[in-house]
């Protein structure tokens, strides 16, 4: 079974989609409006397919004028995976209760607070369109920096006049950042980090450490084990205190969350659990998009 990353059909808002028909996954046509952009994913924005209205987070029941100048482009996107969509099981964040949790004497708000995740956690409450998730995953492509140069090089070996011309020159979009491409009904979308950042309300600032690799040698190894076992050798999960195996269980469940496995986290997954311990602000936007490439 191949699991879906962090990438929840909650953020998809039900009120700016209309249901069309039903095939062998759920067909949707979307109101283009900024606040549709949920669920981690972003209709392209390239000025040829799309118009954007300009009011980020407005709230209308109606199509803004602004979004119906041009009609989208579609996009036929194919297959990346060689499982079909069925076979996909979807990670379904699991809601926290921190009223619960603070009433039976474990008080974590204050933690999330300090990482100004308030809204990320309210919104873990909201439906699952887990077909959505299907049909994206299945056409899903890492595009990064060596992506966008072979384009370019594809195009010179096409036409060798375009050699030393720009991106735009060449009739390619500018590469502004690593996202995750892919299609919904034809419709071309991708996560980045801006806006998972955008999504969850939480700028895209703070610590972030990563390649690690479970470096026995890295001095953080000594830090994030003092913070998480009050020692400078590394404990078991059994020797964590209650709070500390819940802060690692909300970690692995809506935040980084795993497909199985053991208990015992990575040294870089160690490191993020270190920086809310310690109420030390992390990029969490960062975070969740490089552990979902």
């Amino acid at each position: 079974m191949f699991v879906c990353p962090l990438l929840n059909c909650k953020r998809f808002y039900s009120k700016h989609l209309e249901k069309t028909h039903t095939t062998h996954f759920t067909t949707y046509t979307c109101n283009f409006h900024t606040e549709s952009v949920g669920n981690f994913f972003v209709l392209n924005q390239n000025p040829r397919t799309l118009n954007f209205s300009s009011r980020s987070m407005a709230s209308s029941s109606s199509i803004p004028e602004s979004t119906m100048q041009e009609a989208p482009a579609y996009e036929i996107r194919g297959r990346t995976m060689s499982l079909e969509e069925w076979e996909l099981n979807v990670q379904v964040e699991s809601p926290v209760d921190f009223i619960s949790l603070a009433h039976h004497g474990c008080e974590l708000r204050d933690i999330y607070h300090a990482q100004d995740l308030d809204d990320y956690f309210g919104m873990l409450n909201g439906p699952t369109y887990m077909n959505l998730e299907r049909h994206f995953w299945v056409r899903a492509q890492v595009y990064g920096r060596k992506t966008a140069q072979l384009e370019m090089d594809e195009k010179v070996l096409i036409d060798p006049s375009v050699q030393g011309k720009t991106r735009e020159e060449m009739g390619l979009e500018s590469f502004t950042c690593t996202k995750i491409r892919s299609s919904i009904v034809g419709i071309s979308v991708f996560i980045s980090e801006a806006v998972i950042s955008w999504v969850i309300r939480r700028a895209s600032e703070g610590r972030f450490v990563s390649g690690l690799d479970n470096n026995k040698t890295s001095p953080w190894n000594d830090i994030v084990n003092k913070t998480m076992f009050n020692s400078m050798r590394k404990g078991k999960y059994s020797d964590l205190s209650m709070k500390h195996k819940l802060l690692l269980k909300i970690q692995k469940e809506n935040l980084l969350p795993k497909g199985g496995g053991g208990d015992q986290p990575s040294l870089d997954q160690r490191v993020f659990m270190h920086f809310f311990m310690t109420k030390d602000k992390s990029n969490v936007p960062k975070y969740i998009f490089r552990h979902m490439i």
